[in-house]
């Protein structure tokens, strides 16, 4: 994965020049496709068809900033049972806050320091975080955004006729055999 000031030199268009804004409530909107994720993933990646729209409604203050994050749109996804693509619908709301100080208090998931020096803020890397944090762990059609697709039932038949056809001569553990019940209703 690219470092961070690489990212930020090839992103330039999600940097935020906050020092020249009033105060008060400002909004940004981002279009979000594949290119997006080849910069975080050094040309590979296994989104596609990524069509998303993150809008951002900063309120500046004296002594902070505070981000609203709104990603809508869809992902397409390989699902993990058929391994045919799906469009994964997104709806991700998040809020950042960055104080303005030289002590670093900690950042943690909501909250960031930023030195009194700098004057502007990439939110490529936020973006990429939250986007990457709502894929399901589990990726199925079933989620697909029409909500109607299924997986491809030639797919889910072979895998579970090469799963059969080495379970005869297979010693299996006990232990597992619950699982694999479950895997199989799944």
């Amino acid at each position: 994965m690219p470092s961070q000031f690489q990212v930020v030199r090839k992103l330039q268009e999600y940097i935020i020049n906050y020092e020249g804004l009033k105060t008060g409530s400002h909004t940004f909107d981002f279009q979000i496709n594949d290119d997006f994720f080849r910069e975080f993933f050094d040309g590979e990646t296994e989104f596609s068809q990524t069509d998303l729209k993150a809008t951002v409604h900063l309120m500046k203050d004296p002594t902070m900033l505070v981000f609203d994050f709104e990603i809508l749109g869809t992902v397409n996804l390989p699902c993990d049972r058929c391994l045919d693509d799906y469009r994964q619908p997104k709806e991700i709301r998040q809020k950042l806050i960055a104080n303005f100080g030289e002590e670093d208090l900690g950042d943690d998931d909501t909250m960031i320091t930023l030195p009194r020096s700098e004057y502007e803020i990439n939110l490529a890397p936020y973006i990429y975080d939250y986007i990457m944090l709502a894929i399901p762990m589990k990726r199925l059609c079933k989620n697909d955004v029409s909500g109607t697709k299924t997986c491809n039932q030639a797919m889910v038949e072979k895998i579970k006729a090469y799963r059969n056809s080495g379970q005869s001569t297979e010693v299996t553990d006990p232990r597992w055999d619950a699982l694999k019940k479950l895997m199989d209703n799944n």
